[in-house]
């Protein structure tokens, strides 16, 4: 309970923070209209405020773990990670369809879990970012604006070379085609990513620090 409470908080406060942005960023991705009022902004919170805590709830507790028993810390970040998009993968996929203003009814099985496979690729990021953020958390005192800058430069590392993996796993879950995608488009939407992705993940971990300590 020590990792989950925090998880699980850490995971709902990012939610709602940062739901705008994702709203904003996969539509931009995709190439569909965005409207800039609250209805639209917060298009699959319900969906994202089960599958970020969840994920979050999951990936801590795994982690440490993993990290008790002497196994690298990216390695463990990394098996942490995919483990928990396992289990939350059919949650992500409906909150970007229902961002998108994709149908969700009469879905398969198959639908529910599509761009996986990218997504075991794009959680290598955590490989650059896990270990770039304990070592900077090492290295700087504990914290909140420490641990937002030691968040935000890690991440920032890490998007610059997985963001493509995203764009694909994206198309993918919308059930869009991935031929013929010109270079640039991969990196379609990353500024916005890391804008978004900051407050997400320095929420996250704050979060997940602050109450870690309350308990």
């Amino acid at each position: 309970m020590n990792e989950i409470v925090p998880a699980l908080g850490a995971g709902i406060v990012s939610t709602i923070i940062c739901n705008p942005l994702d709203v904003i960023r996969i539509n931009y991705q995709l190439n569909t209209k965005i409207h800039y009022n609250l209805n639209f902004l917060y298009k699959g919170l319900n969906y994202g405020i089960i599958a970020i805590p969840s994920f979050w709830a999951i990936y801590f507790p795994l982690y440490k773990k993993i990290k008790e028993t002497d196994v690298p810390k990216p390695i463990a970040a990394y098996v942490s990670c995919c483990t928990a998009s396992t289990f939350t993968t059919p949650f992500w996929v409906l909150r970007q369809r229902v961002q998108t203003g994709k149908e969700i009814n009469n879905m398969s099985l198959i639908n529910y879990y599509r761009g996986l496979i990218p997504t075991y690729i794009v959680n290598l990021n955590f490989i650059v970012q896990i270990p770039v953020y304990e070592y900077l958390k090492d290295k700087t005192e504990n914290n909140t604006f420490n641990t937002f800058l030691n968040t935000s430069i890690s991440k920032t590392i890490a998007t610059c070379i997985f963001y493509p993996i995203d764009t694909i796993r994206a198309k993918i879950r919308n059930g869009d085609s991935i031929k013929q995608i010109k270079f640039i488009e991969y990196y379609k939407g990353m500024t916005i990513y890391l804008i978004r992705s900051i407050p997400y993940h320095a929420s996250v971990f704050c979060t997940y620090e602050f109450v870690k300590n309350l308990i």
